[in-house]
């Protein structure tokens, strides 16, 4: 597996597509996870595409995932003019070698049900094949805290997907041959999937991998989204979790998603540094 760096609570915001990449690579990082725009705008900066694939070959850090820029979660205006504007992105997505793209799902909702689900399957569909027309595969991430999928602070009324398995059953639904699963091992925890179960899937199931830590003494129940550690200072099994993958025999990138209120550290530097240091703390 290769190491990505990704964003999250890394005070990262103002350094921008190249800066981004520089940071990865002086802290020894595969790739980045990034933003179409972001790499658009230096490209266009830049005077085209091939100065954004010199600096990423020049630095050694490939272009590991990027994020659906379209909003599926919203009215059918904002998704259909979402959408088209991502697909204008999608050949420089291609053209930078960027084959892998990923969202989340809530795990509660206010709609009903039938309908919301209906509706996600036809818009993730239609994200799925203008990915597939450029050789990009599509990752589904669940969201499993159970703060977030019930009572109060949930992010709607009527519980919706919140697990591997009712994600593969959506994702049979789909029916796109590009679409998979985006692994966390945060909601893995939260939902009760072990190893065993993560090793049951195929390499070709899984398109990208989330990594980091619950807080110690809070148990599965208890671990809230926005309060996760650095990878190896809670209490999730994170050697389980790996071995898993490796079982599985997932061979792309995985990244520390540290979703926390504090950042990681007061400067990027700082924080990127940290958390590599921390996946090299549990053998990555």
């Amino acid at each position: 597996m290769k190491t990505s760096l990704n964003g999250a609570g890394l005070n990262a915001r103002g350094l921008g597509f190249e800066g981004f990449v520089e940071l990865a690579a002086r802290h020894g990082f595969d790739g980045v996870d990034f933003g179409l725009g972001g790499a658009q705008k230096l490209a266009e900066e830049r005077g085209g595409v091939e100065a954004v694939r010199d600096l990423l070959a020049e630095k050694g850090v490939a272009p590991a995932a990027f994020g659906l820029e379209a909003e599926w979660r919203k009215d059918e205006e904002a998704f259909a003019s979402g959408l088209a504007a991502f697909r204008e992105k999608l050949p420089l997505a291609r053209a930078l070698g960027a084959d892998r793209c990923t969202t989340w799902m809530p795990p509660s909702v206010n709609e009903d049900l039938g309908a919301w689900e209906a509706q996600t399957v036809r818009r993730f569909r239609q994200a799925a094949r203008a990915l597939g027309d450029h050789g990009v595969r599509f990752g589904i991430e669940w969201v499993g805290p159970r703060h977030l999928r019930e009572g109060e602070g949930a992010m709607g009324a009527h519980p919706w997907i919140y697990t591997m398995d009712g994600t593969r059953a959506l994702i049979a639904q789909i029916g796109e041959p590009n679409v998979g699963l985006l692994v966390d091992c945060y909601h893995c925890y939260t939902t009760g999937i072990g190893g065993d179960e993560i090793a049951r899937l195929a390499d070709d199931e899984i398109v990208h991998v989330h990594v980091n830590d619950a807080r110690r003494g809070v148990g599965p129940d208890g671990a809230r989204d926005g309060e996760r550690v650095l990878p190896g200072q809670g209490e999730i099994d994170l050697a389980d979790f790996l071995r898993g993958l490796r079982a599985a025999g997932y061979s792309g990138f995985i990244a520390a998603e540290v979703l926390n209120k504090e950042p990681i550290a007061a400067d990027a530097e700082t924080a990127a540094r940290t958390v590599r240091e921390s996946l090299r703390g549990i053998d990555l």
